[in-house]
C-alpha cells in the first residue's frame, strides 16, 4: 500500500491555477477573460502585454495568492516578488527593471510604500517602456535605456496612497473583498485535502470560519495551522472538535474570532458604554494609532462599536458579546 503523505504546514500547498481561487469570483472571472483575451491576440502575431494589474483591498483576502496563479497562468519563466518599502531605494528599483524580459513578473506587494519619486520611475517604465537616467557631465540630456515588455502586479490596501497617474495606469483594477462564510469553509476543506488532513465532521470547518473575522488569512494561517498543531501533538491526522476548541484555548480566540486585545478593548468600553479613544489606549496600554488602525476596523466593520465624534461606543450587538464570554469559563 502506498504511503500518503500528510503535509505539516498550511503554506506547503501552492495556488497554480485561477480556478482553485474561491470566494473572490468577479475577480477570477476578470482575470480569466483578460488572460484569455491576452493569449488571442499573440496567437494572432499581435503585441500584447498583459496588465499591469493593481490587486486592491483588505490584508490577507488573497491578492498574494491571486498574483502567484496569474504568474502561473501566463506561464512566465520568472517571479520577482518584493515589497514597496524594499523598492525605495533607487538602485533595487533600476536592477529590477533593468533584469526584467518578456518572461518576468514583477510583484510588488504593498505598493503604496513606494515613495514619490519611486513611483514616477515605475510609471515611466510601464508607460514609455523607458528608464531614463539622470544627466551628467558629459551628458546634456538624461539618456533613455530601453526595457522590455515585462508584467506588473501591484498590491495595495491603501490605493489612495499611490499617485493618481500611477493607479490609472493600472488596465485591470481587481478589488477584493472580506468573505462570506461558505467560502471561508470551502477554502479551509481545499486546503485540509490537498494537505492530506482528515476533519471529524464540517463542524470543525464552520467553527474554524466563524472564528476568521471573513479574512481567509486568520482561518488557514492562525486558526486550521493551530488546530492542526493540537491534532498532531497527539500523533493524529484527524481534526476534531477537542482540538479545535483547544487550539481556540491556546490562542485566546473568542466565539466570534476576537483576539485578546481586542477582547480587552470590548470589556473596558463595556464598563463605562462610552470612552475616548485616548482613555481606551491608555487603560489597556497600547498608543492611540495602534488601537485605531489594527483593533478598531473590524469591531466597526463586525458593528460592535460605533464612533460618536472623539467617543467610542458599545453597541447592543458588543454588549450582548461581552455578557456572554463572561458567562463562559475559558472565554471562548
Amino acid at each position: 500500500m502506498d504511503k500518503v503523505n500528510v503535509g505539516t504546514d498550511v503554506n506547503q500547498v501552492q495556488i497554480t491555477s485561477l480556478s482553485h481561487i474561491l470566494g473572490q469570483q468577479q475577480v477570477v472571472q476578470l482575470l480569466k477573460v483578460s488572460i484569455d483575451s491576452h493569449f488571442q491576440n499573440r496567437a494572432k502575431n499581435q503585441d500584447s502585454v498583459f496588465g499591469p494589474v493593481a490587486l486592491v483591498g483588505p490584508s490577507g483576502c488573497g491578492k498574494t495568492i491571486t498574483a502567484k496563479a496569474i504568474h502561473c497562468e501566463l506561464a512566465n519563466l520568472n517571479l520577482v516578488e518584493t515589497n514597496g518599502e524594499f523598492l525605495n531605494n533607487s538602485q533595487e528599483l533600476v536592477s529590477i527593471l533593468v533584469s526584467a524580459d518578456e518572461n518576468t513578473t514583477l510583484f510588488i506587494d504593498e505598493a503604496q510604500a513606494i515613495n514619490t519619486k519611486n513611483q514616477h520611475i515605475l510609471l515611466t517604465a510601464i508607460s514609455e517602456r523607458k528608464l531614463y537616467l539622470p544627466r551628467t557631465k558629459s551628458t546634456r540630456v538624461p539618456q533613455a535605456i530601453p526595457l522590455a515588455p515585462f508584467t506588473l502586479l501591484l498590491a495595495t490596501t491603501h490605493e489612495f496612497q499611490l499617485q493618481d497617474a500611477l493607479r490609472n495606469r493600472m488596465r485591470i483594477q481587481c478589488r477584493f473583498d472580506y468573505y462570506p462564510l461558505e467560502s471561508l469553509i470551502e477554502i479551509i476543506r481545499q486546503r485540509t485535502t490537498a494537505l492530506g488532513w482528515n476533519v471529524e465532521s464540517k463542524e470543525v470547518l464552520r467553527t474554524i470560519a466563524e472564528r476568521s473575522k471573513q479574512t481567509p488569512r486568520l482561518a488557514v494561517n492562525r486558526n486550521l495551522q493551530m488546530a492542526w498543531n493540537v491534532c498532531s501533538s497527539q500523533e493524529r491526522n484527524t481534526i476534531t472538535m477537542t482540538d479545535v476548541y483547544e487550539a481556540f484555548r491556546l490562542l485566546q480566540i473568542d466565539s466570534i474570532g476576537l483576539d485578546p486585545l481586542e477582547q480587552a478593548y470590548l470589556k473596558e468600553l463595556a464598563k463605562q458604554g462610552s470612552l475616548k479613544l485616548n482613555v481606551i489606549a491608555s487603560k489597556i496600554g497600547l498608543p492611540s494609532r495602534t488601537i485605531s488602525s489594527v483593533i478598531e476596523p473590524y469591531l466597526l466593520r463586525a458593528d460592535l462599536i460605533q464612533k460618536q465624534g472623539v467617543d467610542r461606543l458599545i453597541t447592543g450587538k458588543g454588549m450582548e458579546h461581552i455578557q456572554q464570554t463572561q458567562t463562559r469559563s475559558e472565554g471562548i
